[in-house]
């Protein structure tokens, strides 16, 4: 993927208390239930299997404002699911890549995965950097130490909790562009080690530098650990899934100009996409996306080099970030998509989590809406797409 990041944006305020006690309600459940938990790490497999999953995005990011109660992750697993994916940003929790600095929400967050597992959901607690906290480390040795030290920090924390359910991802979308490139594999490494220190048997997921991509992931060298999974994110074409976000740098895409641009590119000839306004590669971008002809084939071809990689080196390989943009999206278009990458993952044997939940990618009805159980509940296209079981049966 290009540096833009699809998730850079100011979100609603919210009350953290209130997300708080959310958790904290749980807790009382949570003190019977989690010698289950304890139980089933006995009898699972060593690490989890991460086969189908979502990314609940925001509860430990930006605001914190999207907490998920305890009945609606039973909702989920009941769904099909088998994992959540917890992205965390540091810096929101107090953390400064700085020498010394510590994490103030790990409580909440301990009680959050704590709660997942309860729900029968296995976990991937994601580090999830804002892009210009990234930079910053990236340009200063000072500040890959902190990082350093923050793992070592979040697996002292969290090494009692059962290998067979909670992974770690040591960096979302590593950057490290161009001559930086050089610099990922050692940064990769060390943190894998302060991991180790304290957690030895849990799985840890390892991504490749230029934004998570599959490129920059087939470009690194192999771990030799028995228990690490390799990781990327899916957005293929961007031109489709990334329209209308007004985010995106017009110097790499033009994707946040389009509007009603359809999947598969087929059908853009009888609907023609609309333009915010003029750009002068906006026309030859859209000829791109058509001339591609970008349908579940070629979908297909793109995964089958994931699955490739994973078979001709023995290792797991997940795509735990792939998603559609919701706003201003032909809804068929959009779960067609999401469909056909899901279906090509599968065909391949890899484990998926969709970016995401609730928020601008999100497959909740009127995504941040609750029913009157006090619930969300998935779009009846979003079940069907992912191949899951549709609310209520």
């Amino acid at each position: 993927m290009i540096s833009t990041h699809p998730f850079w944006r100011v979100k609603q305020s919210v009350d953290r208390r209130a997300a708080l006690r959310c958790l904290a309600g749980a807790s009382t459940a949570l003190v019977g239930a989690l010698s289950g938990v304890a139980t089933l790490a006995e009898t699972a497999p060593a690490v989890p299997k991460l086969q189908r999953g979502i990314n609940l995005t925001h509860w430990f990011e930006y605001e914190q404002g999207q907490a998920v109660a305890l009945n609606e992750l039973r909702m989920l697993q009941q769904l099909g699911l088998d994992h959540v994916r917890i992205p965390v940003d540091p810096v929101v929790g107090g953390w400064r890549a700085e020498p010394g600095s510590m994490l103030r929400f790990l409580p909440a967050l301990r009680l959050a995965i704590e709660q997942a597992l309860v729900a029968g959901l296995d976990v991937v607690v994601d580090l999830h950097l804002e892009p210009a906290t990234k930079q910053h480390i990236e340009n200063n040795t000072a500040a890959e130490e902190a990082l350093v030290n923050l793992w070592s920090q979040l697996a002292r924390a969290f090494a009692d909790l059962p290998a067979a359910r909670v992974a770690f991802e040591l960096f979302n979308e590593p950057q490290y562009y161009g001559w930086h490139a050089s610099r990922w594999p050692g940064l990769r490494r060390r943190l894998l080690q302060a991991l180790r220190a304290h957690a030895p048997r849990h799985l840890v997921l390892l991504s490749g530098n230029e934004g998570g991509s599959l490129k920059g992931l087939v470009r690194q060298p192999l771990v030799q650990d028995p228990a690490v999974g390799y990781v990327f994110h899916y957005y293929d074409p961007f031109l489709f899934t990334h329209q209308g976000a007004h985010w995106l740098d017009t110097r790499y895409t033009t994707a946040g100009l389009y509007r009603g641009v359809r999947y598969p590119s087929q059908f853009q000839a009888a609907a023609p996409a609309r333009l915010n306004q003029p750009h002068p590669r906006a026309a030859k971008e859209m000829a791109q996306y058509i001339n591609e002809d970008w349908g579940p084939q070629r979908i297909l071809t793109d995964i089958d080099a994931a699955g490739q990689y994973a078979k001709s080196h023995g290792v797991r390989v997940f795509c735990n970030e792939f998603g559609a943009i919701r706003a201003n999206v032909d809804v068929p278009s959009r779960y067609r998509w999401i469909n056909d990458v899901r279906s090509a993952l599968e065909a391949n044997g890899i484990g998926w989590t969709l970016w995401d939940y609730t928020d601008i990618f999100g497959i909740a009805v009127e995504s941040t809406q609750l029913n009157k159980t006090g619930m969300r509940t998935l779009e009846p296209e979003a079940a069907r797409a992912l191949g899951l079981k549709s609310a209520g049966r």
